[in-house]
């Protein structure tokens, strides 16, 4: 028999499949940021407390974190993008390079120039998305 809990899981886990199924591109991107913030933001907290089981999490979090970051840097289109999508390539490796040395390093220190970019990032692509929406 199922538990409430599992009930409540295997709903919440159909929901965010048919947000992610049913969204735009746009929307895609931004969730992707919000993931990446959401993962950088716990495994911060989980430094910050210690212990041997915080610091695991703190790992899967950055690991995460990494990994969207990946992809974010993957699905540049240098062809299309020029000039911005070097300059974003070069944003996203920083972001690597510094999610790895908090991981090493256990140093929740690191992580606040990578949340102050991938936020900055995010910003100006809501913003350029909601430009595209009103434009004629």
């Amino acid at each position: 028999m199922s538990t409430p809990a599992s009930l409540y899981d295997r709903a919440a886990q159909s929901y965010t499949n048919q947000s992610v199924g049913t969204a735009g591109p746009e929307s895609l991107l931004l969730l992707c940021f919000d993931k990446a913030l959401d993962s950088i933001a716990h495994a911060e907290a989980a430094m910050e407390e210690g212990g041997e089981d915080r610091i695991w999490e703190s790992h899967k979090a950055l690991t995460k974190a990494q990994d969207i970051v990946s992809e974010l840097q993957l699905s540049l289109d240098h062809e299309r993008g020029g000039e911005i999508a070097g300059n974003l390539h070069a944003l996203y490796g920083f972001c690597l390079e510094r999610l790895t040395e908090a991981n090493v390093r256990k140093d929740p220190r690191v992580l606040g120039p990578v949340s102050a970019v991938l936020s900055e990032l995010r910003g100006a692509f809501r913003e350029a998305a909601s430009a595209l929406k009103t434009a004629p």
